[in-house]
């Protein structure tokens, strides 16, 4: 029985480098997210690469919407290993707290907290029975300090998606679940590029290693996290930041 690894915002950015990477590592990929067109073209990408890969398209925000998109995953495949959410949005960058449209702070809290709660609640139960499985959820340097662009929005979402993630660690490490999070810092992504543009180069130079990082090596990082080499690692919110902390 092959291994299945759900990916929610798998179609672009640091989710498609992790449904690329998972598929590489032999996974069967299942990648969630409203935008079904991109979707396939991931998917497509993994079979041309001799993977398996499957495509759900659903409003992840919307709780009937999703409940009904995990319960056609347990009908078609083997039960989920791995659950790495990256569906995330950035809001409404630049931008002070005063001036912040409450329609658009909701809307961030409903995907980057909200979205990624729903889906940890519909795979938990079945890791539980099993006594395994791994989450990893994509936060952001943002989860750890202020954002330098997304505003208080953004930051709020992502310092609760690290406290959410170390909170059901310590719920779930009883049953053998491993519950961690990566918080990059800049990378190479078109929501990256679409907030700083020209400028996202050098934006690179704040980190210590002077560069830009690549969505493949946050992949790279979730997919450790997610693999027996990281048996006894849970809780944590991992930087993936060029030093940044340092």
């Amino acid at each position: 029985m092959s291994r299945l690894a759900v990916i929610t915002g798998g179609n672009s950015g640091i989710g498609e480098a992790c449904a690329l990477r998972f598929a590489t590592q032999g996974y069967e990929v299942v990648i969630c997210g409203r935008r079904g067109t991109l979707n396939r073209e991931v998917c497509e990408r993994i079979h041309e690469a001799g993977g398996v890969a499957h495509s759900y398209t659903v409003d992840l925000r919307d709780a009937r919407q999703l409940s009904e998109c995990f319960r056609m995953i347990k009908s078609d495949h083997s039960p989920v290993a791995c659950l790495v959410n990256s569906i995330g949005i950035e809001g409404t960058p630049f931008t002070r707290t005063e001036d912040y449209d409450d329609t658009v702070f909701d809307d961030v809290l409903a995907t980057n907290v909200r979205a990624p709660w729903l889906c940890m609640k519909a795979v938990l139960p079945a890791m539980r029975l099993a006594r395994a499985g791994s989450i990893v959820n994509v936060a952001s340097l943002a989860g750890i300090r202020a954002s330098a662009t997304g505003g208080s929005a953004y930051s709020a979402s992502k310092h609760a998606l690290v406290g959410m993630t170390r909170a059901a660690a310590r719920e779930y490490a009883p049953f053998g679940i491993r519950i961690n999070a990566v918080c990059p810092a800049f990378v190479r992504t078109p929501l990256s590029e679409s907030v700083l543009g020209a400028a996202l180069e050098e934006a690179g130079s704040s980190h210590p290693l002077n560069r830009i990082c690549e969505a493949q090596e946050v992949a790279s990082a979730v997919c450790w996290l997610s693999s027996q080499d990281a048996s006894f690692v849970t809780g944590i919110a991992m930087p993936v930041d060029g030093g940044t902390q340092a």
